[in-house]
C-alpha cells in the first residue's frame, strides 16, 4: 500500500505537580504521555481514516444499518455544518433559500477550531457491534516523532477497498470531540478545492483520558448539559473522578425524571397517563416520585465494580465498558418491558389475575388488565414498580452479551414520539432479547401472585404473606422471591441460570 504523509508540530504539556497524580492503569487512567501533536488534514481524508463506518445518505436513513461508532451522532446537525461550510453564514441558517438565486449572500464556511482526534495503533482493539474488533495492520496510521514530526496513513481508495465487504472495521482514527464537524462531509458530494480542518492529535491515548478531555472541553465550561454528555460520549458513565462531583447526580436524576416523564406521555406505554405527576393519590397510579426513585435504584443507579448489581444505562462494572444506549433507546427499553408484563397479564390464566377480574372498578382502565391497573394489583405500586424495574435490570446487566444489547443502534438521539417508536422497531431485531422479556414476564405473571393483601378473597395466612410485601423493609423480600419464580420456572435455561447468579449476590447483599 502507498502511504501518504502531513506534518505534525509537536506540543509538549507537562507540569511537575501533575507528577503527584495518582494513576490508574487498570481503569484506563495510567500516565499519559507527555505531548501530542498538531496539524491539518482534508476533512475528506480524515472522514475516511476516522469515526465510523462510512455508509452514504440513504444508508443513515435505516436505524437497522450496521453501525461502527459508540457515540451519539445528531443528523441535523451535521447537515447545517455542512451547509455552512458551502455557503457561510447566513445561508446555513435558511435553508429556504437558494445559493444559486442568493450568491450575494455567500461566505467562507470556515471551521478554524482543531478537531481533536486519537490514533488507534494497529492491533489495538474497540467494542463494535456486541464484539471486540482489532484495527488492522493494512490501514495503519503512525507517528513519526523526530526532528520534522509527520503522520503516516493509506490513501483514501485503500482504505476504503480494504473496508469493501466487513461488517466490523476500525478505524485507525477515533474523534475525541467534533464528530459533527467530521460527518458533515457525509451529506454531499466532495467539496471541490481545497479544505484542510485543524487538528490535535493524540496518539494512543486511552478511552478513560480520553473521557476526561472531552469533559473538560464541553462540560466543565457548561457548553452542554451534564446529562446529554453522557449520550455523546458513553464512556464517561464508568469515570470515578466524577463522582467527585454533582455531575453524576445531575445525570441521574435528570435522567431518571425524563424516562418517568417519557414513561407518562407516550403513546405506546402502558403507563400513559397513570403517573401522577402533581403528588396527587390516584388508584391505578403510581407517584413521579416513586418512578424516578426506582429508576435511580435499578437502571440508572450508580455504576459499580465488582460482584454487584449496577445500572444497565450505566456502566457494566465486571464487564468495564458501557453500552451506549441514547435517550430514545433507554425509553424504548423501558417501554417494552412494560409492554411485555402488560400484555403477560392479560395472557395469563393464573388464579390470582382471574380473581380480580369480576370485582366492581377492577379495571380503571379499558385497554388494561386489572391484574396490571387495577386497585388490587401490586404492579400497580410504588413497591411493584421498583420490583419489575430491579428484576429486569438485574438480569439484563448482569450479562449482556447474551442478549446481545451491543448491536442495537438507533440514530436518533432525542426522545421524540417518533424516534422511541422507531426505536421499539428496530429493537424487534434482537431475537434472543426480546424472547427473553416476553418469558420473563410471562413467568413473573404466571407463577407469582402479585395481589395486595386488600383484595378480596385472602384468607388471613395469604394476606400476612401478602402484606409483607408493603413497606421499605419487604422491598428486598419481593426481589428475592421475584428471583426465585425465575430459576424455579422460567424455561428459558440461560435466564435460569443468569436469575440463580443474581440471586447469590442479592442474599450476599442482604
Amino acid at each position: 500500500m502507498s502511504r501518504e504523509k502531513i506534518p505534525l508540530i509537536r506540543v509538549n504539556q507537562w507540569l511537575r505537580t501533575w507528577d503527584k497524580a495518582h494513576w490508574d492503569d487498570e481503569k484506563g487512567l495510567g500516565k499519559p504521555s507527555d505531548h501530542f501533536f498538531v496539524g491539518a488534514i482534508s476533512l475528506e481524508k480524515l472522514r475516511a481514516l476516522a469515526g465510523v463506518t462510512k455508509r452514504d445518505v440513504e444508508q443513515r436513513k435505516d436505524p437497522n444499518a450496521i453501525h461502527g461508532y459508540q457515540r451519539a451522532h445528531e443528523e441535523i446537525r451535521s447537515r447545517k455544518i455542512n451547509r455552512y461550510v458551502k455557503y457561510g453564514y447566513p445561508l446555513s441558517t435558511s435553508s429556504g433559500l437558494s445559493p444559486e438565486e442568493h450568491e450575494q449572500l455567500i461566505n467562507p464556511g470556515w471551521l478554524p477550531n482543531a478537531i481533536i482526534v486519537n490514533i488507534i495503533p494497529a492491533g489495538e482493539s474497540r467494542f463494535r457491534n456486541g464484539e471486540m474488533v482489532t484495527v488492522p495492520k493494512e490501514v495503519e496510521v503512525t507517528i513519526n516523532d523526530g526532528d520534522y514530526s509527520s503522520m503516516e496513513f493509506p490513501s483514501i481508495s485503500e482504505v476504503e477497498q480494504y473496508r469493501l465487504g466487513k461488517n466490523d472495521f476500525v478505524e485507525p482514527i477515533e474523534i475525541i470531540d467534533g464528530q459533527h464537524r467530521l460527518f458533515a462531509s457525509d451529506y454531499s458530494s466532495a467539496y471541490e478545492g481545497d479544505y484542510d480542518v485543524p487538528v490535535v492529535v493524540f496518539n494512543n491515548l486511552s478511552l478513560g483520558w480520553q473521557a476526561y478531555l472531552f469533559w473538560t472541553i464541553n462540560v466543565e465550561p457548561k457548553k452542554i448539559n451534564a446529562s446529554l454528555a453522557f449520550d455523546l460520549y458513553p464512556e464517561l458513565r464508568r469515570q470515578e473522578w466524577l463522582d467527585q462531583s454533582e455531575s453524576i447526580k445531575i445525570y441521574q436524576e435528570h435522567r431518571s425524571q425524563e424516562m418517568t416523564e417519557i414513561l407518562w406521555s407516550h403513546s405506546l406505554s402502558p403507563w400513559n397517563g397513570r403517573i401522577e405527576l402533581h403528588g396527587k393519590r390516584v388508584r391505578g397510579h403510581v407517584s413521579n416520585a416513586a418512578f424516578i426513585r426506582s429508576l435511580n435504584s435499578s437502571f440508572i443507579k450508580k455504576w459499580v465494580e465488582g460482584d454487584k448489581i449496577g445500572g444497565l444505562f450505566g456502566s457494566l462494572g465486571q464487564l468495564g465498558r458501557v453500552i451506549p444506549w441514547n435517550r430514545a433507546q433507554q425509553a424504548a427499553f423501558l417501554i417494552k418491558i412494560w409492554s411485555a408484563v402488560a400484555s403477560a397479564t392479560k395472557r395469563t390464566d393464573a388464579a390470582w389475575a382471574k380473581s380480580l377480574e369480576n370485582e366492581s372498578q377492577a379495571s380503571l382502565f379499558e385497554d388494561l388488565h386489572p391484574a396490571f391497573a387495577g386497585p388490587h394489583t401490586l404492579i400497580a405500586t410504588d413497591q411493584g414498580v421498583r420490583a419489575i424495574h430491579s428484576i429486569f435490570n438485574a438480569i439484563f446487566q448482569h450479562e449482556p452479551d447474551y442478549f446481545e444489547l451491543d448491536k442495537w443502534r438507533v440514530e436518533s438521539g432525542e426522545p421524540t414520539e417518533e424516534a422511541v417508536i422507531e426505536a421499539l422497531k428496530s429493537f424487534q431485531k434482537l431475537n434472543v432479547a426480546n424472547h427473553a422479556i416476553k418469558t420473563i414476564s410471562s413467568t413473573l405473571v404466571d407463577n407469582f401472585d402479585w395481589r395486595l393483601s386488600t383484595a378480596p378473597g385472602l384468607d388471613r395466612e395469604k394476606k400476612k404473606i401478602q402484606a409483607s410485601y408493603r413497606g421499605s423493609s419487604g422491598y428486598g423480600d419481593l426481589l428475592l422471591d421475584l428471583v426465585h419464580v425465575l430459576t424455579e420456572y422460567e424455561n428459558d435455561q440461560k435466564v435460569r441460570e443468569i436469575a440463580k447468579a443474581v440471586g447469590s449476590v442479592l442474599v450476599k447483599a442482604k
